[in-house]
């Protein structure tokens, strides 16, 4: 097995598990539920399940190498609003250096930059961009499909 498929495998997992449990752990949908409320989306709790149900299915069909395009391209949509939305509040504004108490130092390029490639979700996007790119592998159901 190719290490293209099972990046594709691991990634479909990890979006399967995430979508899942949006969807059926309390924990994890109340996190939801406030996450896309404070962002201000309309229809907090139809939001939270649409996006989570999706992620789901598109985790899933990554899995197992079905629709692997269309799924790709779904997880980037989510993944995008997500990282435009909220993630990229993380970043922080100004550097406060532990030694310069009291010293404010603005943020330059190449440190912004630095803390956005960090964010988990830009390695999610560039590996789903690959997907997009290249589908299912060798190993498939969109083999079957596409006969």
């Amino acid at each position: 097995m190719s290490t293209y498929v099972v990046a594709r495998v691991l990634i479909g997992l990890f979006f399967t598990i995430t979508g899942f449990n949006k969807l059926f752990h309390p924990i994890f949908q109340e996190r939801m539920l406030n996450t896309i409320s404070k962002i201000g989306f309309p229809y907090p709790q139809f939001t939270a399940n649409f996006t989570a149900t999706f992620e789901c299915i598109f985790g899933l069909f990554l899995l197992i190498g079905l629709f692997t395009r269309i799924s790709s391209a779904g997880l980037i949509i989510i993944i995008l609003v997500a990282l435009i939305s909220h993630d990229l509040n993380s970043i922080p504004k100004e550097l406060l250096p532990s030694l310069d108490a009291g010293k404010i130092y603005p943020m330059d390029p190449f440190t912004w930059l630095s803390y956005f490639l960090y964010l988990p979700q830009v390695l999610y996007l560039l590996l789903l961009f690959i997907f997009l790119g290249y589908g299912y592998g060798k190993v498939g159901f969109d083999r079957y499909v596409q006969k």
